[in-house]
């Protein structure tokens, strides 16, 4: 990434909580098995816009304190996720965040920086392994196709040896290997802005405004009970017979 960028304060700051975020198994897990339902990956932006808000990098002192940011990540995974965090992993989380606001607020990204590219790298790795086990997967499938074959073909393969070691060294890295490391990104700025997880997250159909870290749940509105103790039922009106 540009040393320009990655001397900005701030910016460093929101590419670290990118990264932070990206990271955080038990988010990353929420989102991709939809736990927070059609609309998880925009909870999750929603998340960051939140804490960007919080620490909005105008002064050194954010406007909630380690303790609230805590207790705010954990009420928001588990009322928008139904995630209990028994790991405790939003204090680790929240204490990260905190730290590298604190050191960038004195103008030292070294933190900020060092959380970007262990993410960017954890990325890479995980990608490069995905694309090993499909290559794996495939080459279990063409095993017994090779006995067959090999079997067949033992008696022509006298003096052949210097020709196998030459293909065999040729192709000891996977073609689709080249296409699992991600491209890194160029600058901090750029980093901050993409996406948390994949693509854009799907458009919200006439919903509330996102709730706030610290806002209390809507309450859920009571059912009406009559006299006798039933609650009323509405039906759709029919059209009038002709």
């Amino acid at each position: 990434m540009s040393a320009e960028d990655n001397n900005n304060p701030y910016t460093s700051f929101q590419a670290g909580v990118t990264a932070t975020l990206r990271t955080w198994s038990a988010l990353k897990t929420a989102v991709d098995q939809t736990w927070g339902g059609t609309e998880s990956a925009t909870k999750a932006e929603d998340l960051r816009r939140n804490i960007f808000s919080h620490f909005d990098g105008q002064s050194p002192n954010p406007k909630m304190t380690l303790y609230e940011l805590e207790d705010n990540l954990g009420a928001y995974m588990e009322e928008e996720f139904g995630v209990v965090l028994e790991d405790e992993s939003e204090r680790e989380v929240a204490d990260l965040i905190w730290r590298m606001y604190e050191c960038c607020a004195k103008g030292d990204c070294a933190l900020a920086n060092q959380v970007v590219m262990g993410a960017i790298q954890a990325e890479e790795l995980l990608k490069k392994s995905e694309v090993k086990s499909v290559i794996k997967n495939g080459d279990d499938d063409d095993d017994d196709d090779d006995d067959a074959m090999n079997d067949s073909s033992e008696e022509q393969e006298i003096g052949g040896d210097d020709n196998n070691d030459a293909m065999n060294s040729s192709s000891t890295t996977p073609k689709n290997e080249a296409t699992a490391t991600a491209t890194a990104p160029t600058s901090a700025l750029e980093y901050s802005q993409g996406y948390l997880f994949g693509g854009p997250p799907k458009p919200k159909k006439e919903l509330p405004p996102p709730r706030q870290l610290g806002e209390a749940a809507p309450e859920t509105p009571m059912p009406v009970i009559d006299d006798d103790g039933f609650a009323p039922v509405v039906t759709k009106k029919k059209g009038a017979r002709r």
